[in-house]
């Protein structure tokens, strides 16, 4: 196996703003962007496959839903940092995509499916089973989310799951062992993230919020625990970044800095 994934390339689309003070114990004032990452993956056969999509601009509305959402996480973003501009920018046209994954569906990850048509959606099935219920908590804006959804959906359930991967089981997407698809509970039921055993790549959607911030987790307050779907979970699937970090595995979250992340990628 070598180089079926061409390249794996990384666009900023917004970010919200945080004190960390506000989000962990005993850590000095300090304000961080969490910034909503979009990647890119070219598979050699399959061609262009989007993982997440970033905000949208209309977040930026004064509705009361989006308004509450803004004040928990204030939210920066330009018409031009949404994913079709940035595609356009590299010369990539939309109907370029093959395939969308959402990683899960908060509104910095599906904001800007809105520009690709007729495109296979993957998610797993406990984010559909999440998406189905759709409770408040689930921070589910299904209004950000294309009409025929459910129709181009293709859900990743546990049975088709079999890729053992340092002891985490995986959904292998086109049977060649390229591109594996596994899911991590915790911010999100069924959050997808991605290994890439060539370029011994992962990449953990929000498994947490930076990995910069991994140690942080234990001291983390009252409300942002309550943000994440399960905390108890939460800190699970931090310990499994940590193992895979332990085995020498490159791991990039959605949040982490830019620079990190292109770092990382040209490794």
């Amino acid at each position: 196996m070598s180089n079926i994934i061409e390249e794996i390339r990384y666009f900023s689309c917004g970010y919200c703003t945080n004190e960390m003070s506000r989000i962990f114990k005993g850590v000095p004032k300090k304000k961080l962007n969490f910034y909503a990452g979009v990647f890119l993956i070219k598979h050699r056969k399959y061609g262009y496959v989007l993982y997440d999509t970033g905000y949208n601009i209309r977040l930026l509305k004064n509705t009361i839903k989006y308004m509450i959402y803004k004040k928990l996480n204030p939210v920066t973003l330009k018409r031009e940092d949404m994913i079709d501009n940035h595609l356009k920018k590299a010369g990539i046209k939309a109907e370029e995509i093959k395939r969308i994954i959402l990683s899960h569906l908060h509104p910095d990850h599906i904001g800007g499916i809105e520009y690709f048509s007729d495109i296979e959606i993957i998610i797993t099935e406990e984010c559909f089973r999440e998406y189905d219920k759709s409770s408040f908590k689930s921070l589910i804006f299904k209004e950000f989310l294309p009409k025929d959804f459910e129709k181009r959906l293709k859900i990743i359930n546990s049975e088709n799951r079999n890729k053992n991967i340092y002891g985490i089981e995986s959904y292998d997407l086109f049977n060649d062992g390229s591109f594996l698809l596994i899911s991590i509970n915790g911010h999100s039921k069924g959050q997808c993230c991605a290994f890439f055993p060539e370029k011994n790549l992962f990449i953990a959607s929000d498994v947490c919020w930076g990995m910069e911030l991994l140690l942080l987790t234990e001291k983390m307050k009252f409300l942002p625990k309550m943000v994440q779907d399960n905390f108890s979970e939460y800190k699970k699937g931090v310990e499994t970044l940590k193992k895979l970090a332990e085995k020498g595995v490159k791991i990039i979250v959605s949040h982490d800095p830019p620079e990190r992340i292109r770092g990382v990628l040209d490794e």
